[in-house]
């Protein structure tokens, strides 16, 4: 039994959830966390492998879902860095989540995501996830949740990476053996 943490992430605050989310994890359970575009590169990391339990998927909103190669994009100019300064910058959850193949047995899933504080838009990347997993039989532990950053790349809100690693407690609490 294992846990796999996959995100994307343009300016490291969706990163630091994610690594945060794995620390409460690993309290219990071997926890691997991977960027999404490393996890493309490496040879069969279009699946998720059989020992792993517990998927979480992370990633930031754009445009009121998950990201794509124009929102990815369009940070990269409004942000002012270019491509190579973010950190996932050629693909994203979105596409991995139409590749992946799941393994044979059921496979729990959490979402996550980062979002603005201000304006509250409507939209979550964490749900669309969600959905999509759902839709390839995955079965969600807990809802979607959603981690604030006070800007495009102004980090994250006070409080938000020990809510992570409190979360990620949360979903280890939801495990078989950790019942």
């Amino acid at each position: 039994m294992s846990a796999l943490v996959v995100y994307e992430s343009m300016f490291g605050s969706t990163r630091d959830v994610a690594h945060a989310v794995a620390d409460g994890l690993r309290e219990t359970v071997p926890v691997r966390v991977v960027e999404v575009g490393a996890l493309l590169a490496e040879p069969g990391g279009t699946a998720v492998p059989e020992e792993v339990t517990l998927l979480v998927v992370g990633g930031p909103t754009h445009a009121f879902g998950m990201s794509r190669e124009s929102t990815r994009a369009s940070a990269a100019r409004e942000a002012r860095t270019g491509a190579e300064a973010l950190v996932s910058p050629h693909a994203g959850i979105r596409e991995w989540l139409d590749v992946v193949r799941m393994p044979a047995h059921t496979l729990l899933v959490a979402t996550f995501d980062t979002k603005l504080r201000r304006p509250n838009l409507p939209g979550s990347a964490a749900r669309s996830a969600e959905r999509a997993l759902r839709h390839r039989g995955a079965v969600p532990v807990v809802e979607a949740r959603s981690f604030e950053v006070l800007g495009m790349a102004d980090g994250l809100a006070e409080g938000e990476l020990a809510a992570a690693q409190e979360w990620g407690r949360l979903l280890a609490g939801t495990l078989p053996a950790a019942r």
